[in-house]
């Protein structure tokens, strides 16, 4: 069907209907890797002006026009009549992915797309007002529109600020509380102006100081890079002898997801949270090529990464702590 879409009607489908088209033969992929860049594409793509994700299983209001502030923070449950639970069967075709946890990640930045909302059929076109079902069973209509005339200066959050246990460098250590230890590691790459083996240098010192009872290494929000980097950590960390808990999830990918099953496997740390957004095997090593029409460039996996036959898929953590609305 994609393919005759594409073949049988190219001089008449929209701008936006072609990327979406083309996503879905990188879908059949079935590679998170594999990806359609378009920096244009989002010039032309229509919004309704709230903001939906995914906590746990349900999709939330997170931010809006304040305007819509009665709908912060509520649940909906279908668009136009078409419930979440279809909406991302009928994403799952357009979208290259290996597991739900990455298509659900996707869909936060795009269940407010009417762009593409009309091509899997949910909206009858991209500029139409689309009707929003509440968990409490009403209803609103709201209309799009580009994403550059929304007045960003009128938009208003779910939260306010960041929890103080959130760090958005590149790695440190806190304690928490009298004998928790908190290590937040958000890339896989040595900070320039403080490196890994420094930071486990000072750390090695840290603990030879006080015995911590719980050792708690938060991977929820690292993207990969190289595995190698918290190597020296985990050698240390190995050799205490406390509670250890590693954070993993849905933003928990690549290298990060080897940290955390070195982690387990080497260190005895408990992995807690949720699953990860990355598979433990997975093509990637990276190519690409570049449309001559339209400029986008194609991301294309070349290798397959076995890099494990105990686990296989996203990491399942060992202690499961679903996300909730009102935490969230």
């Amino acid at each position: 069907k994609v393919y005759e879409r594409l073949s049988s009607g190219i001089d008449d489908i929209s701008y936006t209907d072609y990327y979406f088209t083309l996503s879905s033969y990188l879908a059949l992929s079935n590679d998170s890797h594999t990806s359609l860049e378009a920096n244009d594409i989002y010039s032309y793509f229509l919004y309704y002006p709230l903001q939906l994700n995914y906590i746990g299983d349900k999709v939330y209001v997170v931010s809006g026009l304040k305007d819509y502030r009665d709908c912060i923070g509520k649940e909906i449950t279908a668009i136009n009549g078409v419930s979440i639970k279809e909406i991302e069967e009928k994403a799952s075709y357009v979208v290259p992915h290996d597991n739900t946890v990455y298509l659900r990640l996707w869909l936060n930045n795009q269940l407010n797309n009417t762009s593409f909302l009309s091509f899997i059929n949910v909206a009858e076109s991209d500029k139409d007002p689309v009707t929003l079902t509440f968990s409490d069973g009403k209803k609103l209509s709201i209309s799009p529109t580009l994403s550059q005339d929304i007045d960003r200066s009128n938009l208003i959050s779910a939260f306010s600020s960041y929890s103080p246990y959130i760090y958005q460098g590149y790695y440190r250590a806190i304690e928490i509380k009298d004998e928790v230890l908190l290590i937040s590691y958000n890339t896989c790459s040595d900070n320039p102006s403080y490196p890994m083996k420094n930071f486990a240098s000072d750390l090695k010192k840290a603990l030879s100081n006080k015995k911590y009872s719980k050792i708690i290494v938060d991977l929820r929000y690292n993207g990969g890079g190289n595995s190698a980097v918290l190597d020296p950590l985990i050698k240390l960390l190995k050799k205490e002898k406390c509670e250890k808990y590693a954070l993993i999830g849905e933003n928990t990918f690549s290298s990060a997801i080897l940290n955390a099953v070195s982690l387990k496997d080497d260190a005895d740390f408990i992995l807690v949270g949720t699953p990860t957004g990355g598979s433990i095997n997975h093509y990637g090593e990276l190519k690409s090529f570049t449309l001559p029409e339209t400029g986008w460039e194609v991301y294309y996996s070349s290798k397959f990464f076995k890099l494990s036959r105990k686990y296989n898929g996203s990491i399942i953590p060992d202690v499961y702590i679903e996300k909730d609305a009102y935490s969230y």
